[in-house]
């Protein structure tokens, strides 16, 4: 039986975690250049260590090679006695990382946000005392008790960086990595973050790695790593630093790393430390052994209900995002109701059919009959009393008609009516479907937008946050299926009343009475919706900034507009089956026109095949199913290339 974790972290060495590197080589991809070379170091359990070098020096490709986010060329790491190479699913709660960029929501208030990544990061044993009794023993512990409740995006520099810390300490990692913890600060924000960190290392015994750039305060580190063009220049206290160099500040090691060769100070460095690796790698730490065990995580659908509920919170905290979810349909709605407040859908139209076999044999002799009328001159037709004279007669009287019935094209059109092969005889009247059509589209087209817009921006806009939930075991599978849920509903928010408003607009106005029936049409709206809100959840996922999702817009939407049918013609080949396959306005459009319900065997505008509103919906179902696949392995391959990408 598992032990439940402690509120607080333990006091003990056994808690700690050692850190031991060596002969360690890191390469920048295809072009061989190493970026780290040979690089062994030793940290003991508990100590505080501040990385220091130059813009450059290997800093961060470090750090990215000890969390497993570089895979080294040669070399070894280990973690107390655990052996990595890359990354390792025991690392997931062993090491924490801070990075640059705050990993929590500005909209949520600090409390909120630390209770969601208590969801996502601590085992589902904990009860929810267990869980609020840390996290207000984190907030105490960093100094942010006082801003329990204030949204993290009123917070300074400086606590922004004290509620991204208390985020990674809530798991007690036997390892912290901080990656500038205090860049862009006041030095008064940087000096409290640096003892902070300080403190901490030595109250908790945790192992502290801080790359920095602020030598200042470095000096309250236990042992200072300084890199220098990707190689070890230094591993020890800071006063024995300032000996080795032979300088009074830290700031003077640099100008010294500029002006001579850093071969030299690397072979001081070893002349120094001949055997610190070697003996490190033998200096195990009692209890360590026995500790290292997989960090418990929360379950599938305790990660999916968590990052759902986040989700709707920030949705619903972010008033920029309110007013854009409000009044962008309610744009669409005014637009569209000018654009249709005139048109009549009520109007009427005549059905056609072709002529009967019977029908046929008597308009070809009463066409034969118009024909020898034509030709009669004017001494035939007063002496003749036949049936082409007295037509002729009728048509001396109309010279527009006989105009038009001498026409070469009145001939075809009558050819092929006696053919069989247009409709010419009235059978019956109906409501004109083609203004109703247009309106429809137009709605649809309004959704296809809401759909696009929804899902382009909804993954690149919190990245940072992503990346460093799944680093810590967060599931990518639960994440895309939070976004669907979260984006289903924001679009049934968008939808429904807006449609349900503009056709009520309509009804009133006594103009929308024959617009069909609103609920399939809603239905297949928002499940086309919600198909190219998936559509742009994959793009989300593979792009690095907002712009670049929205650029790919007008690209999204130009296939919607031209394969729909609706301008062109699409009667089979290569454009109907793309079409089908990938462009959901093509079922959405015929989604909501029922030839059945219309009754008559030959439309008036022929759009190319048809399909019952029931076909439709199957298959906007299929194209979502495969949109949440697509959008599923683009976000994973991103993830993944992420991971796995080399530092420049």
């Amino acid at each position: 039986m598992t032990a439940p974790l402690p509120s607080t972290p333990s006091s003990s060495a056994a808690g700690s975690l050692s850190l031991k590197v060596e002969g360690l080589a890191v390469s920048a991809g295809n072009s061989g250049h190493e970026l780290l070379k040979d690089i062994s170091l030793s940290v003991k359990p508990g100590e505080f260590v501040c990385v220091l070098g130059p813009s450059g020096a290997g800093k961060t490709t470090l750090v990215r090679t000890l969390l497993g986010q570089v895979t080294p060329s040669s070399g070894e790491i280990r973690f107390g006695s655990l052996r990595v190479s890359g990354d390792s699913e025991l690392l997931n709660g062993l090491i924490g990382y801070v990075p640059q960029k705050e990993i929590v929501h500005d909209e949520l208030p600090v409390g909120r946000a630390l209770k969601y990544a208590a969801k996502l990061r601590l085992p589902p044993s904990l009860s929810q005392q267990e869980i609020a009794e840390r996290i207000h023993g984190i907030e105490k512990d960093v100094g942010i008790a006082h801003l329990h409740e204030t949204p993290v995006g009123n917070l300074s520099g400086g606590e922004s960086k004290r509620v991204s810390l208390a985020v990674e300490l809530l798991s007690f990692p036997r390892i912290l990595i901080v990656d500038e913890a205090t860049s862009s600060l006041d030095p008064a924000s940087d000096a409290r973050i640096m003892h902070l960190l300080a403190e901490y290392a030595k109250k908790y015994s945790i192992t502290l790695l801080c790359i920095t750039h602020h030598l200042e305060n470095a000096k309250l580190a236990d042992r200072l790593l300084i890199l220098a063009s990707g190689h070890l220049v230094w591993s020890g206290g800071v006063k024995e630093a300032l000996d080795h160099f032979g300088v009074h500040r830290l700031s003077q090691i640099y100008l010294l790393l500029e002006d001579q060769p850093i071969e030299q100070w690397v072979g001081l460095h070893r002349a120094v430390h001949p055997r610190e690796s070697a003996a490190a790698a033998n200096d195990e730490t009692p209890g360590e052994a026995e500790s290292l065990q997989p960090a418990v995580r929360s379950g599938w659908l305790r990660q999916f209900s968590a990052l759902l509920q986040r989700g709707l919170e920030v949705l619903f905290r972010d008033r920029r995002s309110l007013a854009f979810l409000i009044g962008v349909p309610l744009l669409m709605v005014a637009f569209a109701y000018v654009g249709f407040a005139k048109e009549h859908f009520g109007q009427k139209a005549i059905i056609s059919r072709p002529l009967k076999p019977n029908e046929i044999q008597l308009v070809g002799q009463l066409w034969g009959q118009t024909l020898r009328a034509l030709a009669l001159s004017e001494s035939d037709e007063s002496e003749d009393i036949t049936v082409p004279a007295q037509i002729r007669v009728f048509l001396d009287k109309e010279p527009g008609l006989q105009e038009r019935l001498r026409s070469p094209e009145t001939a075809q059109l009558v050819k092929r009516a006696l053919a069989g092969g247009i409709p010419v005889v009235p059978e019956k009247e109906i409501t004109d479907p083609w203004p109703t059509w247009q309106f429809r589209f137009t709605v649809l087209f309004g959704m296809l937008i809401l759909g696009f817009l929804a899902g382009l921006t909804e993954i690149v806009k919190e990245r940072p946050i992503l990346e460093r939930e799944s680093a810590n075991g967060v599931r990518t599978s639960a994440y895309i299926a939070s976004k669907f849920v979260l984006l289903g509903v924001v679009l049934a928010i968008q939808i429904v009343p807006s449609v349900c408003l503009l056709q009520g607009l309509f009804r009133l106005a006594a103009a929308g009475s024959h617009l069909g029936a609103l609920e399939p049409f809603l239905l297949v709206g928002w499940l086309s919706a919600m198909v190219c809100a998936g559509i742009g959840l994959a793009i989300s996922g593979l792009v690095k900034t907002r712009e670049q999702a929205l650029l790919t817009l007008p690209l999204l939407l130009l296939p919607q507009l031209v394969l729909c049918s609706m301008l062109i013609r699409l009667t089979g080949g290569a454009l109907t089956t793309v079409a089908k396959l990938c462009v959901p306005a093509f079922w959405a459009f015929r989604g909501t026109i029922d030839y059945v319900t219309l009754n008559f065997p030959f439309p008036l505008y022929e759009i190319g095949e048809h399909f019952t509103t029931s076909q439709a919906l199957a298959a906007l179902s299929l194209q979502l199913a495969a949109t949440m696949m697509i959008a599923y392995l683009a976000l994973s391959l991103s993830l993944h290339r992420n991971f796995l990408r080399k530092a420049e």
